[in-house]
């Protein structure tokens, strides 16, 4: 796909990654989007969260924000003045990635296009959707994502409950009984294996095990991925959970800043502990990397030390 961006036809060209909820369509944009050969081949990158309800001039207005910090004075002007804007600074630039997570109308594609001049310089648009027929018009040949089969699954388990080890082979079974009932879906997979990250206890393993039916019984989708986050929530200690609830302070698809969210807490005085040696901050990002090594929330991007520096929320919790 990184190859499909980065050459191919010099006009404008549309890339649909499609798939139902759960494959990893935002996992995979957000690798491509991040790849060190992005940067090199392409001018301008921004990325748009669409929202059901999103406005033209907010997609604008973001659109804009990746050519120049001075967007405070087309707030309020209207669609075709921000899209003109736009336009000049196409003009005068390189090639340009515009990414359009989780799109929901055809339209929408239709309107971001005509911001971009046919200067044969290769513009790209990535995009998202759960919906082969928004996709089709824009381009024929979209990007499928397919569901994961058992080893797969089991691999995927194994890679996000133990990392660099392999599996304990008395809980095989378990794992692979696990993933089954899952039907390939990378996302539930990879938050049960937060809940069982680093555990080598065959009682718990059991336990998630005679459970993940329960929550796999409800015909919709989406019930099924939230009943799944209900599990792995309710293996979080008490004194994290009200952290995690707070995640959803935040809008769907808004990357969150990890020293902006561990203000919060602190400010708001949900951090509750006595230990010895350790401040309130200190506190706060080991429960930050808690909830990011469990796979409760996503890693967007890290700083040149490895630490976390932003992460968003599943789009499903919402």
């Amino acid at each position: 796909m990184i190859s499909n961006l980065s050459h191919g036809s010099t006009c404008l060209d549309v890339v649909p990654i499609v798939g139902m909820p759960g494959p990893g369509k935002t996992t995979l944009a957000r690798k491509i989007y991040n790849d060190p050969k992005i940067p090199r081949q392409f001018f301008s990158c921004v990325w748009i969260f669409i929202r059901q309800s999103c406005v033209k001039g907010d997609i604008l207005l973001n659109i804009l924000k990746g050519f120049t910090k001075r967007t405070e004075e087309f707030h309020d002007k209207n669609e075709a003045e921000i899209a003109e804007e736009i336009r000049d600074h196409v003009a005068i630039g390189g090639k340009c990635l515009i990414v359009l997570d989780d799109a929901w109308d055809s339209d929408v594609v239709d309107f971001v296009k005509t911001v971009f001049l046919e200067n044969n310089r290769g513009h790209r648009i990535m995009m998202t959707t759960q919906h082969v027929d928004i996709a089709r018009p824009v381009n024929i040949d979209p990007h499928n994502l397919k569901f994961l089969n058992q080893e797969k699954s089991f691999r995927l388990l194994e890679n996000r409950a133990f990392g660099v080890s392999r599996c304990p082979v008395e809980l095989v079974e378990h794992g692979e009984a696990i993933v089954e009932k899952y039907n390939g879906v990378p996302l539930t997979i990879v938050v049960i294996a937060g809940a069982l990250r680093g555990s080598t206890s065959k009682i718990d393993w059991k336990v998630v095990k005679q459970n993940v039916g329960k929550h796999l019984i409800e015909e919709d989708k989406l019930q099924r991925y939230l009943n799944v986050v209900g599990l792995s929530y309710n293996h979080l200690p008490d004194d994290r959970k009200v952290c995690f609830l707070y995640f959803g302070a935040f809008p769907q698809g808004f990357d969150i800043p990890s020293w902006k969210l561990i203000c919060l807490w602190i400010a708001q005085g949900i951090i509750m502990s006595n230990l010895p040696g350790s401040t309130i901050e200190d506190i706060a990002k080991c429960y930050f990397n808690y909830f990011a090594n469990r796979n409760l929330v996503i890693v967007t991007e890290k700083r040149s030390n490895s630490k976390i520096k932003i992460c968003h929320m599943h789009d499903m919790i919402y």
